[in-house]
């Protein structure tokens, strides 16, 4: 989480230092930006098989299965 935030704001600064005509800065937050893109790219979220609104009343059950 923390690394998440700390990557974030490197990104953010230095980009707009970058825009602001220092090519380092828009190294770094190309750099940086590659990064972020590639975690997101590699994380492995659940699938969502199934989302609908709940009312009050309704029943459901929840089945979980060991992965394979």
């Amino acid at each position: 989480m923390f690394f998440a935030t700390l990557l974030r704001r490197l990104t953010t600064n230095s980009i707009r230092k970058g825009l602001s005509g220092s090519t380092p800065w828009m190294l770094i937050g190309t750099v940086a930006a590659g990064i972020r893109v590639m975690q997101k790219i590699a994380r492995n979220d659940e699938e969502i098989l199934y989302r609908t609104a709940i009312k009050a009343g309704d029943v459901f059950e929840i089945v979980t299965r060991p992965k394979s």
